[in-house]
Formats: C-alpha cells, structure tokens, sequence
C-alpha cells in the first residue's frame, strides 16, 4: 500500500543521481609505482529536521530517500508510533531542510530538541532505553520459516547492488526482503542511516514487517537492534558482526540475529522469531 502522495510535498526535484558522487584528483599507489587517478567519492550533505516548526537537529546524510530517512529515524526514537500522526512531510533540497508536521504528544518531541548534529559516520543513533528499545509492537503468533538458501540468496543481492557503493565503496546500504525476494535497496553513508530509511519506507508505505527480513552491510549494534525492534522486524541479518549488547538486547525482544552471512556460511543467534530450514 502506497502512502497518499498528495499529503507529502516535495519543494524541488529529486536530488539529481548524477551528483550523488563527486569526482576527485588523486595518486593511487599499486604495483610499487604511483599514478594519478580521479577518485568517486559519495557526496554528504547535512540536512535539517524541524517536527512542528521545532528545529530538532541534523543529519548528514547521502542526499537520497529523506522523507525515509527522517520518518524512519522518528520512528527508530519512539516519537512515531502510527502513521495518522503525520500531517505533512516536506523535503526543501534546495535548503536543505525537511519539516515535519506530527500530531504527537509534546513530550516525545521533547526527548529529541536539542540533539544537535547526527554525523553520517558508524556512531550510534539516540537510544532512550533499552527496555522500552527493543518493545515489539505486536506479539508473533509463529515463527517465521526461513531457508537458509533463502539468506544467503537475500545477502548476494544486497552485496551485488549497482547502487553508488558499485561507484565509490564508500557507504552503506539495507534491504527490506521476504524469503524469496529482495523488495528494496537504500543507501547512505552510515549504516544507522539506511536502515532508518528502510524503517521509514516500511511506515510510509504501511508494510507489514512481522514476515519481513532487514539487511545491513553493516555491524549490528544495540542502535541497529533498536531500530529493527521499532520496526517490528523478526530478524536482522548482517555480513558483518553484531555486539554482544545488540545480541542481548534482541534476545529481550524477541529478534533473531544473523551474521557474517558470507562464502556459504552464517552464524545465527536464535531467540524464537524464526525457523531455520536446511536446504
């Protein structure tokens, strides 16, 4: 289900794919000689988020899937809990700002005024508690079967992705998939970043996740948990490692953990959520 577009607003065009990468002059040492080579770069680019003509902080971000981005880090924070608290989403390229009309109580607002500036690096997201973190909206009924063909298969369509990483190697990216495809790919600089945009893509366009699997390119920590918790997702997978907090904290709600899904191999630490399948 798609959200009305006519309720979100745009003030410029998309930003434009051809300047999502800039090129830079380098030397580029290899074969024991050194060469001149230009460089692809990914661009960042700080963004604005106002909630109710409250400036709440920024983001720096790879300037794709804002609306994502910013709903899905609202979401990530407890301050969104259901999709009729949106009144208006308006992404401003040209200023580099995104506002968002909630109708939320105030004091959700509140936890996050002030926040100041979220770097694009892998430093964590905002993170209130781990108790009411890693809350589930809605209790599964089952596990959700899983073949792990199926896992493996999901990762090699992450990895392979011709998305600005097949240009720079210089970000991150995540993907909402069910056991037999892969439905979305988004990227970004830091790894909390794309899967926020998942997060939003998922609460914009009502999907349900409870079936659903979240990829990362990156490391699963208690922030990642914290946003796939919120999010309402079974099971997080990533190619690379998880901490053990992260771990921890997806036994509490409930969440499989998958990593280093690479060379026919993975390590899953099972919490009730899903049934492997051996195939």
């Amino acid at each position: 289900m798609r959200y009305k577009k006519d309720n979100f607003t745009d003030r410029s065009s998309t930003f434009p794919a051809e300047d999502l990468t800039v090129e830079v002059s380098a030397m580029r040492y290899s074969n024991g000689a050194l060469e001149s080579r230009v460089i692809s770069l990914a661009r960042e680019v700080p963004y604005t988020l106002f909630v109710n003509d409250r400036e709440i902080l920024s983001i720096s971000t790879l300037p794709t899937s804002l609306r994502e981005l910013f709903i899905g880090f609202l979401v990530s924070e407890g301050v969104l809990t259901s999709r009729n608290e949106i009144l208006d989403c308006i992404v401003d390229h040209g200023n580099r700002l995104v506002r968002v009309e909630l109708t939320v109580p105030g004091e959700r607002i509140d936890k996050l005024e002030g926040k100041g500036m979220l770097t694009s690096g892998c430093a964590g997201g905002m993170v209130f508690s781990v108790e009411t973190s890693t809350h589930i909206r809605e209790k599964r009924e089952k596990s959700l079967k899983v073949q792990c063909a199926s896992i493996l298969a999901r990762m090699n369509e992450l990895d392979t992705f011709l998305g600005v990483y097949s240009r720079t190697r210089g970000v991150h990216a995540a993907s909402l998939a069910d056991t037999s495809n892969t439905l979305v790919i988004l990227e970004d600089l830091g790894r909390h970043n794309a899967v926020d945009k998942i997060v939003g893509h998922c609460f914009l366009n009502g999907v349900e996740t409870r079936d659903k699997l979240l990829l990362t390119t990156g490391r699963i920590t208690s922030e990642v948990l914290t946003k796939a918790a919120r999010g309402g997702f079974p099971l997080v997978i990533s190619r690379s490692s998880a901490s053990a907090m992260a771990v921890s904290m997806a036994k509490q709600a409930g969440i499989d953990v998958i990593t280093y899904v690479r060379a026919g191999r993975f390590n899953h630490f099972a919490h009730g959520a899903v049934e492997l399948v051996e195939v």
